[in-house]
């Protein structure tokens, strides 16, 4: 076998695995606010966890980020597996795309049904940054 089959080969046992993915593309949508007390830069990293199982089993992977300019409305598809979905807000000043002791953030979880999950709301808030989620 030439090594031109093998690359060949290799590619599409590659792009078989990545069709094998039980995520289906879900409609996130909510809002993002923060009270006048907090102060906020140009930047709002959102993060969207996708929560698979339940319980003390239940396993949460970063499926998507997005970003926003400002504080407001955001609606996302976004390819989850599970059927919750965590949505992370951060006031991301220093723009590494995550939360930095300092910055505001706000999350909330939400339930997917027929591939829309319940629209949140988020309140930035400065308090100690969240733990990282698996990437």
């Amino acid at each position: 076998m030439s090594y031109r089959n093998l690359v060949v080969g290799g590619i599409c046992l590659g792009l078989v695995a990545v069709g094998c993915s039980s995520a289906r593309d879900v409609e996130v949508s909510g809002k993002v606010t923060a009270p006048s007390t907090v102060t906020t830069g140009d930047k709002i990293a959102v993060q969207f966890l996708d929560v698979v199982g339940e319980g003390t089993d239940a396993k949460t992977e970063l499926a998507q980020t997005a970003e926003l300019k400002a504080l407001g409305d955001f609606k996302q598809t976004v390819p989850l597996e599970g059927n919750e979905v965590i949505v992370r807000a951060i006031d991301d000043r220093d723009g590494n795309g995550k939360c930095t002791e300092g910055e505001a953030w706000g999350e909330t979880q939400a339930k997917v049904t027929d591939d829309k999950a319940e629209a949140v709301s988020l309140a930035l808030a400065v308090a100690k940054c969240p733990a990282e989620a698996a990437e």
